[in-house]
Order: structure tokens, then sequence, then C-alpha cells
């Protein structure tokens, strides 16, 4: 390798680019301060007709991708621009112009490299190739970012430190180291400008959780809302906190914690909360009273809103005999093991019932086509069709009949009803009420319907020879034990609004009573006022006679009527001295 020295500042400037001439500048003043300190000389020697192979290509911040193109310029021109680089182990590393020194070699022409030895090769390699492509070439965030990552995990530089040797934003240098830690799709997101860098930032406060930041990516890749996302997680970040510390304290209160209980919600759980339970005084649990019973324990219910607040409950209140109110579906191992076998019986009684309805419905078939109507079944059917009514028109009654034809059924019953006898028609009566009886029986089967018309059919139907099944008795007993509970309640209620009205008679009676007396009162209170008017009046009698006798006395001994010599008058004729006191008074 040809090596020729000179010092730097000989060079010629138009032999370097702007950039190159302030970058170098730049490094050799901060090599110059920093030594002055320590003493050190910062050289720069330029090395001329280098062959770019025999340089050390280090890695790259950016990919070095060559074009044809750029090839051949080089090929024609040679390179206006000069390779940094440094001492490094053996030999000399590029600094700046691994894509130049690469273009070289292609097309084989030698190089000129200015080397310093004023930086370590890895430093002074990644601050220098950041400032070039940033300021020559739209770097995408990713490559800066595994820049960033480079500089703070190989030399141990920290944020401050890279913003200050390449002048960007501590704040942003930060959010990039961060996206420098993320999977390829949120870096992708990054370089496509769907996430800013002040996302991957605050995206990097979940990188201790893994489960939220898996969540928050998967957020990032669907397109959803990230903000929404980061106060959600933000949110359940709290709450998981809140919920250790309520965990503590219940674990040294001696509070048992327990997963939220399947069925808890909807009640089917053997779990039950405090709230619905009493102990055998009536009185309702607390924590505290409930504190020393063996089922105690609290959980987290996962679908409460607001604060995070253990829900006490007891582990099998049946168990440590607790009353439970409200609904409560669980079932014990006992209670189990008792539903599973009414449920096989009542399948059993179920199957049985269906063979008897075979049975029996060869029995009807047979007495509808009985020869001649069996005594009294007329105004049997005629009273079951006046509460039941019939079913003329269901094809159940052809098959009572046992009409034969596979034509339209009107036809087939026509034809049927045309050659019975007159007097076996109520048989084919029959076979439409039996239609209409034999659903109220499928009805009593199943627990509804009219139970008295089922035992009332199948009290016909023994009346004329049918002989019950043991699931028919079974059902027959529990119809009339059923029908008799119903009277007995009906008798009860009716017993009860009777007393209601009699003791509503008595309230009623004992208000008239009180009315008769306060009218009784009245009419005593009105004697005495009448008595009392009487005496009044008679007092004002007595007083007007006196007055009147006073006035008599009076006149008779008056000076003047003796001097005049008029004549008194009666006082008994004092009205003809006031004739107008006799005259209508006008309103």
């Amino acid at each position: 390798m040809a090596t020729v020295l000179a010092p730097a500042e000989l060079l010629d400037d138009e032999t370097f680019s702007p950039e190159s001439i302030e970058l170098a500048d730049a490094i050799e003043t901060e090599s110059v301060e920093e030594g002055a300190d320590s003493g050190e000389s910062s050289a720069k020697i330029l090395l001329e007709g280098v062959d770019p192979a025999e340089l050390i290509f280090t890695r790259n911040v950016r990919k070095a991708e060559l074009t044809p193109d750029f090839v051949d310029s080089i090929a024609e021109h040679g390179l206006f621009q000069p390779i940094i680089a440094t001492p490094y182990e053996t030999g000399i590393a590029i600094i700046l112009g691994n894509r130049r020194a690469k273009g070289a070699i292609e097309a084989g022409r030698t190089v000129d490299v200015i080397v310093r030895n004023d930086l370590s090769a890895e430093e002074a390699r990644i601050i220098a190739q950041l400032i070039e492509n940033m300021h020559r070439e739209d770097m995408r965030e990713s490559e800066i970012a595994d820049a960033y990552a480079q500089l703070s995990m190989e030399l141990g530089l920290d944020a401050d430190q890279i913003a200050a040797r390449v002048a960007q934003d501590p704040k942003k240098v930060r959010a990039s180291i961060a996206l420098a830690a993320m999977p390829k799709s949120a870096r992708q997101a990054v370089d496509h400008g769907e996430l800013t860098l002040e996302d991957a930032e605050k995206l990097a406060e979940f990188e201790s959780d893994p489960k939220a930041y898996k969540r928050l990516l998967d957020t990032i890749e669907r397109g959803g809302k990230l903000e929404w996302a980061l106060k959600n997680e933000r949110r359940k970040a709290v709450t998981a906190v809140l919920r250790k510390e309520t965990t503590q304290a219940l674990k040294t209160a001696g509070v048992r914690m327990v997963g939220e209980p399947y069925g808890f919600g909807w009640n089917g759980s053997k779990e039950v909360g405090l709230d619905r339970l009493a102990d055998a005084d009536g009185v309702v649990l607390t924590p505290e009273s409930h504190k020393g019973c063996p089922g105690n324990a609290a959980f987290f219910h996962e679908n409460t809103p607001g604060d995070v607040k253990a829900r006490f409950l007891c582990r099998d209140p049946h168990q440590h005999g607790h009353h439970v109110s409200g609904s409560y579906s669980f079932l014990s191992p006992e209670e189990q093991a008792a539903r599973a076998a009414a449920e096989q019986a009542d399948r059993e009684r179920q199957e049985g019932l269906a063979i008897a309805r075979e049975i029996r419905h060869e029995f009807i078939q047979e007495l509808c086509r009985s020869k001649k109507v069996p005594k009294g079944l007329t105004k049997r059917v005629l009273g079951l069709l006046y509460k039941l009514g019939a079913d003329e028109t269901s094809p159940e009654v052809l098959e009572f009949l046992k009409a034969p034809g596979d034509d339209d059924r009107s036809a087939r019953y026509g034809r049927f009803v045309g050659r019975t006898a007159e007097a076996r028609l109520p048989l084919v009566l029959l076979a439409s009420v039996a239609v209409r009886a034999e659903r109220h029986v499928s009805d009593a089967v199943r627990g509804y319907g009219k139970k008295w018309a089922a035992l009332a059919w199948f009290e016909l139907l023994t009346d004329y020879g049918y002989e019950l099944s043991e699931p028919e008795i079974e059902l027959v007993d529990t119809l009339r034990a059923k029908i008799a509970a119903a009277e007995a309640r009906a008798a009860a209620e009716a017993e009860a609004a009777a007393e209601e009205d009699e003791d509503q008679e008595d309230e009623d009676g004992q208000e008239l009573t009180a009315e008769d007396e306060e009218a009784a009162a009245d009419a005593e209170e009105e004697d005495q006022d009448g008595e009392e008017l009487t005496a009044q009046a008679e007092d004002q009698e007595d007083a007007l006679d006196r007055y009147l006798a006073i006035v008599k006395d009076d006149e008779s001994n008056d000076p003047a009527s003796e001097d005049t010599g008029e004549q008194t008058e009666d006082a008994d004729d004092w009205e003809a001295r006031y004739p107008e006191i006799n005259e209508p008074i006008a309103a």
C-alpha cells in the first residue's frame, strides 16, 4: 500500500464536502479540548492511493447499497471525498465511507484516507456515520434507533451523552433507544409513520410487564387506538398494585384469597357471598362475625368497575350451618345424587306411561268399535263434550274409529259415519271426545293442564272396563292429591275471606254504634239547648213585664201629665201607639 503522509490542514478544500470538513473540525475541536487535559496530541494523517481492500470495514448503521451508476462514477472520476478512518487493532478501520470504499473496490480505484487517532474507532465510527447519514440522507427511524442503542449498549453512553454528540434532543434519543428494543411490527409502524417516537417511548414503560407489552403491540398490529390501549393498561397496572396491597392485607388478617368461583354471578356456585348468608339466629353475617368460620374467604370480582374491593364469601354455607337467602341452585353431592335418582325415576315413569298410553288407545279403539253403545255411555260422553269440547277434525279420531283408507280424512270420516248405524253414532262422538281428553292426560303427565279433565276421563274408561296400569294408578293418585290440595287452598282462602268480611262487618257495626251514640249525644245537647232557650225566653218575658210595670208607674206619677190634663193610656194599649210595629218588614 503506497502511503503518503501530509498534514490534514494542507489538504485542498475542494477535495472534501462541507459536511466532512465540519465533521472533522467538530471532532478535532473536541479532541483538542480533551487532549489539553490529558496531555495527548490529536493528529490527523492523510494517506493517498490506498487500496480500499486493505481497509477494515466496520458495521455501518446503514446497509451499503451499491448501484451501477455509483460504481461507474467512481471508476471514471475516482473519489472526490476521502475515507475517514482510525487506527484499529492491526490495521485501519473505516469511520466514514464504507459504501464509497466498497464502490472503489468494485471500480478498481484507490482511495485517499484521513486517519484519526483522537477517537476510539467504534465511538468515532458510529457517531460520524450517524451525523453524516442524518445530514445527507433520510434515514429510517429504526436505523437511527439501532445506532443509538449500539452506542448505549456497546460504549456505555447514556441518552444525554449521545444527544450531545449527535446534536439531537435527549428526549428523542431516549425514544429511539426504546424503539430499538421493540419488535419488528412496532419498528415498521414508526418507519411508516403509523406510530410516533413519542408513542414508542410510552410503550417502553411497559417493558417490565411482558403481557401488557404484548397486548399493546397487538393493538398496533391491528391498527387499534394506541392511546386508549395505553390508558387501559395503566389502569390495569394501578388495579394490580391495589389488588396486591389488598391481598397482602387480607392474608395478614388471616383471610384466604381464592379465585372467583364459577357460576358465582348467577347463584350457581357452592360459594355464597356474606350479604346473602345468616347465622342460626337469622342475623346477617359480616366479615367480622364470619371470621372464625372454616369457609371464610375472599376474592376479587373481575367485572366490578371502580375501586378494587375484595368480596367476602363462605366456601360451603350448608356444611357450616348458614342460611342462604334468595336463589341457591348449587347442589351438594348428596343432593346431586338425589336429583339424579329422581330424574331417573321420572324417566322410568314417562316410559311406563308411554306404554300405558298405547294400551289405553287400543282399549279406546275397541270401545269405539263396540257393536252396541254401552249403557249410560252416551250421557257420559255428552257431559265431557259439554265440558271439554271435541276434535272431530283431528286424524286421531279416524285412528280411534279404525276408519280404513288413505284418502282425504274428511272423505273417510264422512264415509264411515254414513255406513254407521244410527244407534252407534254416539261411539263416533266418543272418538271425537277421546282425542280432546287424551290431550288433557298428556298435559297432566307433564304436570300442567286441567287435572280434573284427565281424572274424569280415567274414571269413564275404568267404568267401562279399562284396567289401569301401575303408572296410571300412580298418575291418578297424584292428580287426586293435587286436586284435593287445590280445593283445600281454595277453602282456606274462602274462609280467610269470610273472616275478613266478618271483621269488616264488626268494624262497620262499631262505627254505626259510635255514630248512634254521637247522634244521641247531639240530641241530648239539643234538648239542653232548647231548655236553655226556653228559660231565656221566660226570663225575657218576666223582664219585659217588669219593665212595662215600671214605665206605667212612671207615667202615672209624671207631673206633666197632671199639668196638661192628658189621660194616660193603658199599658196593654201600647201597640196602638206604635202601629208600624205590625207592618211587614221589607227585606
